[in-house]
């Protein structure tokens, strides 16, 4: 005996394809196209309704191509002072997340997202957003388009304004005549990383 269509159901936009009102028995399923970007799975699988009890079934899909964002917290006005704890949300164009909460930016400053969707010819692009601030910086609330392309890496800097901000002033003079202040010493500020 030949298997018997019941219908086909197309993914919501959570990814979700529902059939209902299935009488007791054996179905197989199987993806018959996957959306724009991603790569089919072909298998065939089997599954049996005994119960009133919805049978749940989750799958994913592989991106066809992909690439890279890497982002790098820094200091506003200081991009070689990189800092490590602030965490991001990533969206697709039409902000639907991919990650709500990402890992923190590591010691380096950076965290990185790999293996983003994206077509040759047609880079795709991803909304960046920082969720919360390294400890001691105001939040940068910009949102960020990042455009990707095919086996490549977005590199997006993303600073942070200090929510104390101190000063240096030093003052050069001459050691016998202190009232004589020396112009033209130039003179190089380093951070004590811990």
């Amino acid at each position: 005996m030949a298997d018997i269509l019941i219908g086909s159901a197309l993914t919501n936009e959570n990814g979700l394809a529902a059939f209902t009102g299935l009488p007791p028995g054996t179905y197989k399923y199987v993806q018959a196209s996957a959306p724009t970007g991603y790569t089919l799975d072909p298998t065939e699988y089997t599954i049996t309704i005994s119960t009133a009890t919805p049978v749940e079934e989750d799958h994913t899909n592989s991106p066809t191509e992909t690439g890279t964002i890497t982002v790098t917290k820094h200091v506003a006005g200081f991009p070689n002072f990189v800092l490590p704890g602030a965490t991001f949300k990533l969206a697709d164009s039409n902000d639907k997340p991919l990650v709500s909460v990402s890992s923190p930016t590591d010691s380096n400053g950076a965290i990185s997202f790999p293996n983003v969707m994206t077509i040759t010819g047609t880079p795709q692009t991803y909304h960046l957003t920082e969720v919360a601030a390294p400890a001691g910086y105001e939040p940068n609330t910009t949102e960020f388009n990042v455009e990707v392309d095919v086996g490549q890496t977005a590199e997006q800097n993303v600073p942070n304004t200090p929510s104390v901000q101190g000063a240096l002033d030093i003052t050069l003079t001459d050691a016998n005549y202190t009232e004589y202040g020396l112009q033209g010493s130039n003179y190089n500020l380093f951070l004590v990383t811990p």
